[in-house]
């Protein structure tokens, strides 16, 4: 397997280049997306939080790497980067045929010396081992180098083109390490085959993932118990919204007496939800029409 297209790309490209590597090749590298104080201050923020994470439990989790989580309650660098629009921009563009959008996980990875390579796999495992249409993507993720990524390093390993096949047809030759520099991004669907690599210095490599899912699948970390209402009262709405306070699709995740989640939080008043007028947003033909149906029959 070989790139079909340029995968590498400079921090003012634009999103439908970005997107046209990830839905061709399975991924694309953005370099310089975050300055050095971006990164700094993030690292800063999670430093108690990666010291008191222990080391993963089997080969898979990395039993010489730490996964820390909850970066949106636990760290405002972190809560700013879900909001990123880079980010919110190239997960729209390829999950274009869901409604909405939602975070569904944030985990800073910590690769110590030592932290050997990870069983090739695809992301959207997660969901059950469910086998989604091979046109059909439900995750699409950015992970931030915090260090240099580097073969020596434990640089995550990519099969470019991988996406329509199983992580067991992959010839080991063909896969490639993500090598980047700190503040720079790899973005990959919930298909393409990768894993993380070996790590063969003396040095920890650190990079965080920021993962976006479909608005109606469940989300992979437990945003509301990152970020309960007494917490996320707190939040700009675009946190809120993105992190899951929100309906996900025209029936999905509302609150109380079929309300707006939002409305719900701050306990403003509000009227139920409309299903016609919330199938109308949605991103189908089917669900338009639906909507322009049921609206015809309501008096």
């Amino acid at each position: 397997m070989k790139n079909a297209l340029a995968d590498r790309f400079a921090n003012t490209a634009s999103t439908e280049d970005v997107l046209a590597s990830v839905r061709t090749n399975g991924y694309a590298i953005v370099e310089d997306v975050l300055p050095a104080e971006t990164v700094d201050a993030l690292i800063e923020e999670m430093a108690p939080y990666i010291e008191a994470t222990p080391f993963g439990p089997d080969a898979f989790a990395g039993q010489r790497t730490k996964r820390t989580g909850s970066l949106v309650a636990r760290s405002e660098a972190g809560r700013n980067l879900v909001v990123h629009p880079l980010s919110l921009a190239v997960a729209r563009g390829l999950l274009d045929s869901s409604t909405e959008i939602q975070l569904s996980q944030t985990q800073l990875i910590s690769a110590y010396p030592g932290s050997v390579a990870q069983k090739p796999h695809k992301d959207e495992l997660i969901w059950d081992f469910f086998p989604f249409a091979a046109d059909h993507h439900v995750m699409c993720q950015f992970f931030f180098a915090l260090t240099d990524f580097t073969a020596e390093n434990g640089a995550t390993l990519v099969a470019p083109g991988s996406d329509p096949v199983v992580p067991e047809e992959v010839d080991p030759a063909d896969f490639k390490p993500v090598e980047m520099r700190k503040g720079s991004v790899f973005v990959f669907s919930g298909k393409v085959v990768h894993g993380g690599g070996h790590n063969t210095t003396d040095a920890v490599r650190q990079g965080l993932i920021v993962s976006y899912c479909s608005g109606w699948v469940r989300q992979e970390e437990n945003q509301y118990l990152v970020s309960p209402p007494d917490v996320a009262r707190s939040y700009p709405e675009d946190v809120l919204r993105i992190i899951g306070y929100q309906q996900g699709c025209f029936a999905m995740g509302y609150a109380g007496d079929i309300e707006e989640p939002m409305d719900v939080l701050f306990g403003r008043k509000s009227t139920p939800i409309v299903p016609s007028e919330a199938a109308a947003r949605g991103a189908t033909k089917t669900a338009k029409d639906w909507s322009a149906d049921v609206a015809g029959r309501t008096v």
